[in-house]
């Protein structure tokens, strides 16, 4: 028991797998791909800041998808776009059953007619990723993960299952992407500066797309200063079920979808533990 709630897991629910997945599908092709390429300067907003994007398309996919959901398993709903309204929904995702939703996961590559972009659905159980989709609208490729039961990958009327190879263990062989934005100086700095000695750091710009690459074989590592159920419950589980390791940075503790700290995801556990000492050192 933590906090009063019991962590341990329910049955994996397969039956949602194909209906969650046919949503996500439907969501796109009602809202997203009409839009991708073809937005008008009224129908982007910002929420943050300049660089915190929203569409309509985002808005539209998520509130089509949130009461659907809620009809499959009730209990919470934690859409990125609701809880930018409203944050104090953000308090619901460790109650028990709750789904996150992040409708456009990427949406600046998305307005910029960028193909790196995706749509993401968790179902969580006391903030613990229990299922996970990931559908990559251009490609038309499903990523999906269940506790202890794998993840795969869907296209074309095929599944294979995903099962990670080996990969480098030396952060400065590794690729992927990390960001420092949740940070404050002088730590901002410093985790950016030893980011930087890693020749393979690239930018992404979408963490469910970066994780589908984890959970392939061909990327090795996440790094985002500021944990969001939306963001990392999907992420967190695939790179897991598929043999990776993610964690949270402080204490190197399992993801939890009421934690706000910073997170990484790798290939591997002894690639984590690397990373970790070459990127955090003291600092955490």
């Amino acid at each position: 028991m933590t906090n009063g709630k019991s962590m341990q897991l329910p049955a994996v629910n397969d039956a949602l797998r194909p209906v969650v997945a046919d949503y996500l599908k439907a969501a796109s092709e009602m809202f997203v791909l009409p839009k991708f390429g073809n937005l008008q300067a009224t129908e982007i907003d910002t929420k943050t800041g300049p660089q915190d994007l929203v569409t309509v398309a985002d808005k539209a996919a998520e509130n089509w998808l949130a009461p659907r959901l809620l009809e499959l398993q009730p209990g919470h709903c934690i859409g990125e776009e609701a809880v930018a309204e409203t944050p104090a929904l953000r308090q619901h995702a460790g109650d028990g059953y709750a789904w996150s939703i992040d409708p456009i996961d990427g949406t600046n590559n998305f307005v910029k007619g960028v193909s790196d972009f995706c749509s993401m659905v968790a179902l969580m159980w006391n903030g613990v990723p229990v299922q996970c989709w990931i559908w990559l609208p251009v490609t038309q490729i499903l990523y999906y993960a269940a506790a202890g039961d794998g993840a795969h990958r869907y296209h074309d009327n095929m599944s294979s299952a995903l099962r990670i190879g080996p990969r480098p263990v030396n952060p400065l062989d590794m690729s992927g992407s990390g960001n420092t934005k949740g940070l404050i100086e002088p730590q901002k700095s410093q985790v950016l500066n030893r980011m930087r000695t890693i020749s393979g750091r690239h930018y992404i710009g979408s963490a469910g797309v970066l994780a589908t690459r984890i959970a392939d074989g061909t990327e090795d590592f996440l790094i985002h200063s500021r944990a969001t159920p939306w963001d990392h419950a999907p992420v967190d589980l695939l790179c897991r079920e598929a043999g990776g390791h993610a964690a949270m940075v402080a204490d190197a503790k399992p993801f939890n979808a009421v934690d706000d700290g910073a997170i990484m995801a790798t290939s591997s556990l002894t690639g984590w533990q690397h990373l970790h000492q070459h990127v955090w050192r003291d600092d955490q």
